[in-house]
């Protein structure tokens, strides 16, 4: 009777692990089929790798990363996108108020908003500072700390990852087909993104393949969505500033 109950038993743990896979391989396909649509409207193919390695206590870890670039065209005015460009950190517009906030002259706080990983929900917290870099023509923003908030499953994890990512904003002349510059002016931005995670217990059934798969694509919708939208606030900001507004008040949503 043992036996036969430790039996079913693991007959029935298969067929959950089965089943909890199959989910998880729908997922990545669901993120493959967003990835391919990108690629069918012209977007670049996203840049995304991840792998698994084993942690000292003996748990799974996995590194998901992601990069985004991207350009925006600006019309300049009497006051140039270099003088905008090369602005102290302290005279930076936070560009949404509802998303950003200034901790000091030049490190500011990010509110991600929610992201979801199959059933559950997070939301990043990020803590960044800006290096401003006048003689490159820009500046770079780079990741202090992140934060994720949400269920106390979500919240332990905190102490079971660690994040990098820079943003590297710069001015340029654009070049015309022919490799000319033909007088046009870009704000570009060039974003990676890197987290490394121990797979908590409770994930402990679902593959890791399935785990890597849905993490490096989520983060990767996620840039897709945010640099382009802070290229066109820079824009915006910079054609306020431009016409004189002294103001810095936000311009929009991220």
């Amino acid at each position: 009777m043992q036996a036969a109950s430790s039996a079913s038993t693991s007959a029935r743990l298969c067929k959950t692990s089965r089943i909890v896979s199959r989910t998880g391989v729908r997922a990545v396909r669901v993120v493959a089929k967003e990835v391919q649509a990108d690629a069918a409207r012209g977007e670049p193919l996203p840049s995304t790798t991840a792998s698994s390695t084993k942690a000292p206590n003996g748990a799974r870890r996995v590194r998901l990363s992601a990069s985004k670039s991207g350009a925006q065209g600006v019309t300049q005015l009497e006051r140039t996108l270099a003088e905008y460009m090369a602005l102290p950190a302290s005279q930076y517009s936070v560009l949404d108020a509802r998303k950003i906030e200034r901790i000091d002259d030049d490190t500011f706080r990010c509110f991600v908003g929610e992201l979801r990983f199959g059933q559950w929900a997070m939301e990043p917290v990020l803590t960044c500072a800006v290096v401003v870099e006048p003689e490159a023509g820009g500046c770079t923003i780079k990741l202090l700390s992140c934060e994720l908030r949400g269920s106390k499953s979500v919240e332990e994890l905190n102490d079971k990852f660690s994040a990098q990512m820079s943003n590297v904003v710069r001015w340029r002349l654009a070049g015309g087909v022919d490799g000319s510059v033909d007088g046009r002016h870009e704000i570009m931005s060039t974003t990676s993104l890197e987290v490394d995670l121990e797979v908590p217990a409770w994930c402990g059934f679902i593959q890791t393949s399935s785990i890597e798969g849905l993490g490096s694509g989520v983060l990767q919708n996620v840039l897709n969505v945010m640099v382009p939208s802070f290229l066109g606030q820079l824009r915006r900001d910079y054609t306020k500033w431009a016409a004189g507004d002294a103001s810095r008040s936000p311009v929009g949503d991220l």
